[in-house]
Formats: C-alpha cells, structure tokens, sequence
C-alpha cells in the first residue's frame, strides 16, 4: 500500500518542528541580527551547496589561523582556498560576500543554486533574516516536492515495474517498493555523501540514524499506544535482528574512521541477504504450514497458529476483519457499488471531453473538482505546490492500472517523452557538455525527444491505451529518479546553510529537520494504518522500512565514493556515537521487552519507547551545546 506523504497536515508538521529547532538554536545562540562587532553576530547563510562535506560545525576548530577577527582585507585568487567556510563568522560583514566567493569549501560540487552568494551577497547584511525566511519557505516547498514525487511519480512506476516482471508480493515489497517508501532518504544520504568534504559526512548519518530512532521509538510507541496488538513473532525478531546487525557494523565503521570499497559493497550484499532470508523464510513457513503437528493425541494445524496472521484478539477480529484478508481487497468488497458509479461517471465525464479538454486537465496542477470542499488550510497547500506539481506533471510519466485508461492521455504522454528527455539532461548537467565543442548534448536530446513523440502520437489512439504504454513506468521510473536526486541535492545543500548560520552541526541537522522530514509521513501514515485495526502493517515499516534506507544509504553512497576515490576517510564526531547508541538502544529495548511481554505491544511499551526518544534528544542536543563532552579519539 503507498504511503501518502504529500498532505497538509504533513506540511504543517514539518513547519512547526522545523521552527521550533530554529527557534531552540537562537535562543541558545542570539538572533542573527546585524550586530557592530565581527565576531559577535552569528548570522550566515552559506549553504556551501556541498552538503556535509564542508564545514567544521560548531567546534570552531581552526579559527585560531583566524587571527585578524577584523576581516580579511585582502582576497586573492586563492587567499582562502583552504579555509573553512564556518570560518565566516570570523570575517568583517562587509566581506563575508567576498570570504564565501573565494573560499573552496563554501564552492557548489552539486545542486544549482548557490545558497552562499545568495545570502551574502544579494542581501544586505541587515537583511539576512529576510534571506533566511526565504530560504527557509523554498526548503519546504522542495521538501513537499520530494514527498510528491516519491508518492505519487516514484512509487506508482515501481508497482508497474514489479507486475510487469512478475514478482510475487515478497519480493516486490523488500525490493522495489521499499526502495519507492525509501527514496527520498536514500538520496538525500547519496546527496549528502557525494558532497562530503574531508570526510564530514555527519548529515548523512544523522538523518539515517536519527530517523531510525524515530520511526522505532516514536512512531513505533504511537501505533502501540493507538493500538495495543500482538506483534508478528518471527518477523519482528528477524527485522530486528538484521537491523541491529546493520547498526553495530555502522558503528564499527565509524569507529575505525574508515570506509572501504569491500565494507561498502557489504552493506549492499547484508541487504540482499535479508531480502532472501524473507523470501525463502516466507516459502519454507508455507511448506511447514501446510503439514499438522502432532502432539499425543491432538493434532493441530499450523495454519491455525499461524504467527503471522493472528487476531490480536477476538474484538480486533470481529470489528476490522483479519489481517490475512489483504486489506484492499476488503475495501473494494465493501464499496464495490460506489466505485463502480464512481468509474463509471468518470468515464462519461471524460468522453465528453475533446482531447486537448482532457490534456488540459491532465496538466492542470490543482485539484478544481474538489476545490469547493476544501478548507482554506488546503486551498493554501494546493496553490504552495502547484508550481512542483505541475513541472512533475509535464515531465513524468505515470502508469496507474487503478485510474481511467491507466492514466494513459495520448497529448500529454507524447509531450513528456520530449520534456522528460531534456530535463533529466539538464537536470543531471549532462545536457550542459557539447559535442564536437558547438553542438549541445540537450538539442541533440531534444530532437530524439520530438522524433519519440511523434511516433508515440502517430502509433496511439486518445480512447484506448497502446500496448506499449507500460514502458512509459519504466520512463517515468528513470525521470522520478532525477527529479528526487536533484531536489535532495538542494534540501540538503538549504539544510547545510542554516547549520552555518545558527552553528548546529551536521549530525544535530539530520537528526532533527531531514529526519523528522523524512519520517513525519511514516507518523501520519502508519498510525493511520493502526486506527483502522491493522496495526502490524505498520510496525512492520517501523522496523523493516529503517533496515532498508540504513543498508542502502550508507552501501550505495559510499560504494560510489570509495570506487570514485579509494578508501574513504570519516571525520567522525560524538554526536553520531550518540546517534548510532541510542538506536542500538531503542532496538535493543524492543527486542527484549517484547518478547518478555509476550509479544504484547502495550501502551506503557509505547510510552516508554516515546520517553526514550525525548531522552535521546535532550543528550544529543546537551551534546551539541558541549555539556556532554567524550575525547571520541
């Protein structure tokens, strides 16, 4: 079932959490306002786009090389090439503008926006706070969008991608549609990684490890609290088990401050051996099932004990069904009469359209049937989003077998071969380069892009899908992919900016704002999932769902890096030993006091977990502030 994370309520959620980490940083720090001395205003906007990698956050080391606190006044060509771009703060506000320009560590490795030159040199220095709100609104706009395109771009194209290859639900739900509900953490830690300077790849593992102990402490403590159940046995032991097994081997790395090529790889491989450790463990419990037990006189038959299917009890089973009865099933059984009214009357308000009426809806970015219901609240998210939807629109293909004609709309369709082409070209820089040193790469795609159009347009017909038209997932699979990466390059590179800015460092930033981002969907979705009665769905993702975006986002990035550049050294802070323990911990917590309660998710085990999560926030920030200090050398 796809997650549905592009919601109001999920845009609020972010704002008010992301301002209240604001809000906490400059009460501790003093506002960024313009102030007379040098080195008292704390303001800074630099995003040196490059993520992780630039900056020594908070600690201030180095700025002793710093000694004239006046300013700098002289930039050569390379006069600061080798400083810090935290260094900043130490600069005289007057050639801040001029520091960031000529300072290699505040240089774009990747995105398209300089955050830096945008806040220090098109703002006045009295002005930063306005730049700093403008920054901040564009981070949530992109946030939405990421969340956008997973949902409703990404993962629809891998559920056509997994049915057209003919994988069974195991394996598409480990494989395929994991990667869909992980994406967007798993581009972000590639974003983050890819970008890393001198090893510093605190964002990447404070938002792994951070929305790890989210989603098994709070969210995991919301469903039980919402929903007390009895947890599925053998695969709640078997998440937990591998998911421990990945956070000691993270540990281990980032305790040697080292990363290679093999130990990458490894990550990758662990992965692929959960995934078939779930498969053939599925297959052989089937077998198993199938033959009765024996005990003296008594035969019992397996499937009546089967672990995974279970009643919590017999309420649960009488007033929401069971949980072995795939839960869209149940919902298409039990309004079967009005979807097929509602198909129906969508059919016949399409047929009334000409084709370029139904392109003209098609690429229309705001919901107007529903436009009359909606509340002021979601007018206002419907119009914020607007100009994201309809970019994703116009470029990506999407097939959906649940939508009239699949979705299938032969102006449009033919148009996003053509525009998907050139924006994954541009998108990706490749497009930028010539051939030959005259002909650009993006007009030699844009003609490909047009003969493609042409033959889709001239081999289809408006009023019935061509047989080709699952090829358009694979299409809009590979465009999703470009799109997610992009945006995740500039969430992160605003995130690094106002970690510059409030001097909070980058493990304290993934823990807080990109793992709350990328987790507040799970909160939303996954209770929701529990109030209907089906609570072990949702803790399955709590604990399987983290397993996935930890293996994969730190195998993929730095599996890259390490064939890009060798071994990769880590510039490791106490912050991620903090992050790594206490995850270990929230795991550890759940995989002894579940199965002592008998497998009984109780609501004082949901409290707990919760009480947890705020203890693990209190030591990481105290440890940010240095009042928790450890020599980690």
């Amino acid at each position: 079932m796809q997650r549905r994370l592009s919601s109001p309520a999920r845009a609020i959620l972010l704002a008010l959490v992301s301002g209240a980490l604001l809000l906490l940083t400059v009460l501790r720090k003093g506002v960024p306002v313009v102030v007379a001395e040098s080195n008292s205003d704390p303001e800074r906007l630099n995003v040196d786009s490059s993520m992780l990698r630039n900056l020594l956050w908070y600690s201030g080391t180095d700025t002793d090389r710093f000694g004239n606190t006046s300013g700098y006044s002289q930039f050569g060509d390379d006069a600061d090439s080798d400083a810090d771009c935290s260094s900043v703060h130490n600069v005289n506000k007057s050639q801040r503008c001029d520091f960031t320009k000529n300072t290699d560590d505040c240089s774009i490795d990747e995105g398209f926006i300089d955050y830096t030159i945008f806040a220090y040199c098109q703002f006045s220095p009295s002005l930063l706070p306005l730049a700093l709100i403008i920054l901040f609104i564009w981070w949530l706009f992109l946030f939405i969008g990421l969340a956008i395109t997973a949902d409703d771009y990404f993962c629809p194209a891998l559920t056509v991608i997994s049915k057209t290859l003919h994988l069974s639900h195991n394996i598409a739900g480990v494989t395929f549609l994991a990667f869909g509900n992980g994406a967007p953490d798993i581009f972000s830690a590639i974003a983050a990684i890819s970008n890393a300077k001198n090893g510093q790849a605190g964002l990447a593992f404070g938002a792994l490890f951070g929305a790890g102990v989210f989603v098994t402490a709070v969210v995991a403590g919301t469903i039980a609290i919402v929903h007390p159940f009895d947890a599925m046995q053998r695969p709640f032991l078997r998440d937990i088990v591998f998911y421990l097994a990945a956070v000691f081997w993270t540990f281990s790395v980032m305790w040697d401050k080292e990363i290679t090529k093999i130990e990458s790889i490894g990550f990758i491989l662990l992965y692929i051996v959960y995934v078939i450790v779930v498969v053939f463990g599925r297959y052989i419990y089937q077998k198993l099932k199938k033959h009765p037990t024996i005990i003296g006189e008594i035969t019992v038959k397996n499937e009546d004990v089967d672990e995974d299917h279970k009643a919590s009890d017999v309420e649960d089973t009488a007033t929401t069904g069971s949980e072995r009865e795939p839960l869209l099933s149940r919902l298409h059984n039990e309004g079967q009469g009005n979807v097929n009214i509602e198909t129906s009357s969508s059919g016949s308000e399409r047929n009334e359209q000409t084709p370029f009426q139904n392109f003209l809806s098609a690429i229309n970015p705001i919901d107007t049937e529903n436009w009359s219901e909606m509340g002021l609240l979601k007018r206002t998210y419907e119009v914020f989003k607007c100009p994201m939807v309809f970019l994703l629109v116009i470029t990506t293909p999407v097939v959906d077998y649940d939508e009239d004609l699949h979705k299938w709309n032969r102006y449009l369709n033919s148009l996003q071969l053509t525009t998907g082409l050139v924006f994954s070209s541009l998108a990706t820089k490749v497009g930028l380069d010539t051939i030959g040193g005259s002909f650009p790469v993006w007009a030699l795609v844009l003609i490909i892009g047009i003969i493609l159009s042409l033959i889709v347009f001239f081999t289809s017909k408006n009023d019935e899908p061509p047989k080709y038209h699952p090829v358009f997932a694979y299409v809009g699979f590979m465009v999703a992919v470009v799109w997610i990466y992009s945006v995740a390059n500039e969430v992160v590179n605003i995130l690094q900016t106002f970690g510059v800015v409030f001097s909070i460092s980058n493990a304290v930033l993934g823990l807080t704002l990109l793992a709350w981002g990328n987790s507040i969907g799970d909160l939303i979705a996954d209770t929701a999932m529990a109030r209907q009665g089906f609570p072990r769905i949702g803790i399955s993702a709590c604990f399987g769902g983290p397993l996935f975006n930890l293996l994969l986002g730190i195998g993929i990035p730095f599996t890259i890096a390490t064939i890009k550049k060798g071994d990769y050294k880590l510039s490791i802070t106490l912050e991620e030993y903090v992050l790594a323990g206490f995850l270990a911990l929230s795991l550890l917590t759940s995989l002894i006091v579940v199965p002592l309660s008998k497998f009984r998710m109780s609501r004082p085990y949901g409290i707990g977990l919760i009480v947890l999560y705020v203890i693990f926030l209190v030591v990481a920030l105290l440890t940010e502030s240095n009042v928790i200090t450890a020599d980690i050398n």
